[in-house]
């Protein structure tokens, strides 16, 4: 490996894919990093990313990417179900791996890849991007300096409309045995921010509920069963013993987006989107701090919190560029990545909890 750290992008059809919509313009901001090769489902598409993008190698079959010599990095970026069998060919191959979240369809699943991963002794990552949030890594160093005392409470709500419009290959989105549905992906993003800046469950209650349950496919017109929660309450303690609150509103119009309340005895902060019905991991956050009851004034992350591009700024390939000059760090020290797969296991299995502890 070279001083630049080389990538292989996986998932990167120029028709709306996260591979090309964070990934590919996170790397090519990047000074650290390189973009050599992409892979989509077909040659054609495959050849048009890499044009676009002006990256050297395109592949047809994913397997041909993973395997070429000068891929340092496998990033996977396609539909969760596939997660596990292109995970497993990367760590076969030698190869590090940063794997979007959710790492796979179930906990089982996800156990197998860390086991995998651990043993070959490869650096892993998976795509939990609020880490690598600017506003969000601020807010957790505040907390943790004691900027609003000692924390009592925290409240998470996230509210929007889940494609309730179902264009054609969108479907498995609504079907929870894919494990890509409301609550794992938004749900899972903002309960893993947090629980990063607060601390883990130690219990917890919940309601798990379906309030839109039949849908129609956009342009056809045919039924489609949601079979997935959209509606999801969390109460509980947390291991800090702050009181912590979720809800989670996924058949809301349009819905407001994000909103963070994080009470301590000398203060609060509050974290809010920039805009409605994103997930945390893509949405330009903004951090407040209360001065006086009932006003809140807004508080600059500093400079050094920033280690991308300015052009990168208030766009979803920030985090994404952020976890990329992480990963390349630990690289290059020998060091674990974070988030890794085991983090992944960690919240696949809080996810399990917040379901079979539902009333």
């Amino acid at each position: 490996m070279g001083t630049k750290l080389r990538i292989g992008v996986i998932g990167a059809n120029l028709q709306g894919s996260w591979g090309v919509s964070a990934h590919l313009p996170a790397i090519a901001a990047l000074e650290a990093v390189d973009a050599v090769a992409v892979a989509t489902s077909r040659q054609e598409t495959a050849e048009a990313t890499a044009q676009r993008f002006g990256i050297p190698n395109a592949f047809g079959d994913p397997r041909a990417l993973i395997d070429h010599p000068d891929v340092d990095v496998v990033a996977i970026c396609v539909r969760v179900p596939a997660h596990r069998d292109l995970v497993r060919r990367a760590i076969e191959a030698g190869k590090h791996v940063y794997c979007e979240w959710p790492l796979a369809r179930d906990t089982a699943e996800a156990q197998t890849l860390l086991d995998a991963a651990e043993k070959a002794g490869i650096v892993h990552m998976v795509g939990l991007q609020s880490r690598s949030a600017p506003v969000l890594t601020y807010a957790r160093d505040l907390i943790a300096a004691g900027e609003i005392g000692r924390v009592r409470s925290a409240g998470l709500v996230h509210s929007s409309d889940w494609i309730s419009a179902v264009f054609p290959g969108t479907e498995y989105l609504q079907d929870r045995s894919s494990g890509a549905h409301f609550l794992s992906i938004p749900g899972g993003h903002s309960i893993d921010a947090l629980t990063w800046m607060l601390g883990n469950f130690k219990s917890l209650t919940s309601v798990v509920h379906t309030a839109l349950n039949d849908l129609t496919a956009f342009g056809t017109g045919a039924p489609v069963k949601r079979t997935s929660a959209d509606q999801i309450l969390v109460a509980g303690m947390l291991d800090s013993g702050v009181v912590a609150s979720v809800r989670l509103s996924g058949a809301s119009s349009p819905g407001i987006g994000v909103r963070i309340e994080i009470n301590g005895d000398k203060g609060d902060l509050v974290i809010m989107a920039a805009a409605g019905g994103r997930g945390i991991q893509m949405s330009n956050l903004t951090l407040h701090k209360s001065v006086d009851p009932g006003v809140l004034e807004p508080v600059s992350v500093p400079a050094s919190y920033f280690h991308t591009p300015a052009s990168l700024r208030a766009n979803p390939p920030m985090n994404v560029g952020e976890a990329y000059l992480h990963m390349k760090e630990a690289i290059a020290t020998g060091g674990r990545a974070s988030p890794n797969f085991a983090d992944a296991v960690g919240l696949h299995k809080l996810l399990d909890q917040i379901e079979m502890e539902a009333i």
